[in-house]
């Protein structure tokens, strides 16, 4: 999960270069308040089990009043972002990642992030989780916490490989907690090959 666009040797380079350029971009950026639609659209789109490491449940529809607050994150406190690519005109949300302010963590914010399934394993989890850490650390935060169930070791490993301690959840069997201290200036949001509109 580690490189959007990883480093290949010939001789297959110059067919994996031309893949890569027939890629579409993407771009992170802050959630707007219209973008409940584009949200919804993404949270339909996940497999089952997408959506039950997402929200813990079986969940397939979100309920209005979900996605109303997805789209407006208390600026003072929290941050959402998605990663989205121009299809025929119009953006389609391939990841999103927010951390929120929380009563389970009254010393810092708590994170979440999915992945579009035909998405995953391109680096883009990676970077979103880097650009909430890089934001939590220059505005203060204490530090980032999430809730991961214990088969996602896709996520379990992506949060150990960016420094999060990784321990049983203190009230649930079925999770994990991972966890990260933030102090000073964040490191840099973007990994290569991804578009930003420099919401830090």
């Amino acid at each position: 999960m580690d490189g959007f666009a990883p480093r290949i040797d010939a001789p297959a380079a110059h067919a994996a270069q031309w893949h890569e350029r027939r890629r579409p971009a993407v771009r992170i950026r802050r959630v707007r308040e219209h973008d409940a639609p584009l949200i919804g659209e993404f949270i339909r789109g996940l497999s089952p089990a997408s959506r039950q490491r997402r929200f813990h449940s079986a969940i397939r529809d979100l309920p209005p009043q979900w996605l109303e607050r997805m789209v407006r994150p208390d600026p003072a406190y929290e941050l959402a972002l998605v990663a989205v690519v121009s299809s025929a005109g119009r953006d389609v949300c391939v990841a999103e990642a927010r951390y929120v302010a929380s009563d389970d963590v009254p010393d810092g914010r708590e994170f979440a992030l999915a992945v579009a399934d035909g998405w995953q394993g391109r680096g883009i989890g990676k970077t979103l989780l880097l650009s909430l850490g890089a934001h939590a650390a220059r505005h203060g935060v204490p530090r980032l916490v999430g809730d991961v169930l214990r088969d996602n070791l896709p996520m379990i490993e992506l949060a150990r490989g960016l420094g999060y301690a990784v321990h049983g959840h203190p009230g649930d069997r079925r999770l994990v907690r991972a966890w990260r201290a933030f102090a000073g200036a964040g490191p840099g949001c973007w990994a290569p090959g991804f578009g930003g509109d420099g919401f830090i």
